[in-house]
């Protein structure tokens, strides 16, 4: 199988597991069946995702070191499947860091590596005071 190939059938994975998260719950069965088939088919899907990797890791292939990641990582890589309340995407994560790499941007940076240290413990207690709701004046 060639790179691009096997590229690709890595993503129709995601893409299918996508797909199945985005799909509501099935009304038919109770909560708890409905629970213990999405945790099947989150388990479905690291299986055909580590039938992609498995010749490859651990070899000197090109995919090797994906694989390897993804073998340490397969667990949590369709939480999203298994658990309605999980983000198929890290969007979220994205967009609260982006003002603090503008900034950093802009600025040109701390200069030093206490400054970086001081500037990212300042902005994980204001993120944290603001996701909390709270006022960082007080």
């Amino acid at each position: 199988m060639d790179l691009l190939n096997w590229a690709a059938r890595v993503k129709q994975v995601d893409e299918d597991a996508v797909a199945r998260a985005q799909l509501g719950p099935d009304p038919q069965p109770p909560p708890r069946q409905h629970q213990q088939a999405r945790v099947a088919q989150h388990h479905a899907f690291e299986q055909r995702l580590w039938a992609l990797c498995q010749p490859f890791a651990h070899t000197l292939a090109f995919q090797r070191t994906l694989c390897e990641r993804m073998e340490r990582f397969l667990p949590e890589m369709f939480a999203f499947v298994a658990f309605a309340f999980v983000p198929a995407h890290n969007n979220l994560a994205e967009r609260s860091v982006r003002p603090l790499v503008m900034a950093r941007t802009i600025s040109g940076g701390s200069r030093s590596p206490q400054g970086s240290v001081t500037r990212m413990g300042l902005a994980r207690l204001f993120g944290n005071w603001m996701a909390q709701g709270l006022n960082s004046f007080h």
